[in-house]
């Protein structure tokens, strides 16, 4: 039987990386946190290399890492806390390796290859762009309000140097923590509304930013734990290139 081998993430250029979120109008506020965030998501986009990690209420959570010096991104996809998908972009987008777990082996495998010039060059303008380019722009266009906390959570806040602010209305809710002494935002979460007004968990979903002056060396890694299967072949696209008598 022909083996089935998990497909490749990256077929077309670099895409846009989406940090989710929504825009929405929120209620009346009595404390305003406007030019915290606007003043905290500006500050987000101006780091050399860039952590995310979104984490959905099962459990599994997506890693990215770009690197706006070195041109580089990396990417891993944890289910059950094991390495599910990684896809490595590096020498400024034009050698791209992407990886993933067998369907039937459960043996990491996967293709390493060299993307057409004109798509590189696209691939070298994206990776200069913040990944929360997305994030900064949802969250200046957002109203938000100081988020009292209380009891230990209010006491773990102090004691960590951080702030929260809070934007909501019928379906959405949304809360930013903010650390105090860089004026950075931490940590974004994502609600949705039922009908009534509640919370839907399932839908709930949980980023974390950090701000690196270089890309970790063990992400830089294939996988500490595992060999890994890695075959060069072609790139899965094709070059553009102008028609004879067009």
């Amino acid at each position: 039987m022909k083996k089935k081998i998990w497909a490749s993430l990256l077929t077309i250029p670099l895409a846009f990386a989406s940090v989710g979120g929504y825009i929405y109008l929120s209620q009346p506020t009595v404390v305003s946190a406007q030019s915290d965030v606007e003043n905290a998501a500006q500050k987000a986009t101006q780091a050399k290399v860039e952590y995310i990690k979104e984490t959905l209420e099962d459990g599994s959570y997506i890693v990215r890492y770009r690197d706006r010096v070195n041109l580089t991104e990396i990417t891993e996809e944890y289910r059950d806390n094991k390495l599910y998908t990684k896809l490595i972009v590096e020498d400024g987008g034009k050698k791209i390796t992407s990886y993933g777990r067998d369907f039937e082996s459960g043996k990491l495998v996967g293709n390493t290859w060299t993307m057409p010039e004109n798509i590189a060059a696209e691939n070298e303008k994206l990776l200069q762009i913040s990944l929360l380019e997305n994030a900064k722009q949802e969250l200046q266009k957002q109203n938000w309000t100081v988020l009292e906390p209380k009891g230990a959570q209010a006491r773990s806040l102090a004691e960590s140097n951080e702030q929260q602010a809070v934007s909501e209305d019928d379906l959405h809710k949304e809360i930013v923590t903010i650390d105090v002494e860089t004026g950075l935002p931490t940590k974004r979460e994502i609600f949705m509304k039922d009908k009534n007004g509640e919370i839907v968990t399932s839908s709930t979903k949980t980023e974390e930013y950090q701000y690196l002056d270089s890309m970790p060396m063990q992400i830089q890694r294939m996988t500490s734990e595992e060999s890994v299967e890695i075959k060069e072949i072609p790139a899965p696209v094709i070059e553009d290139k102008v028609i004879e008598g067009s």
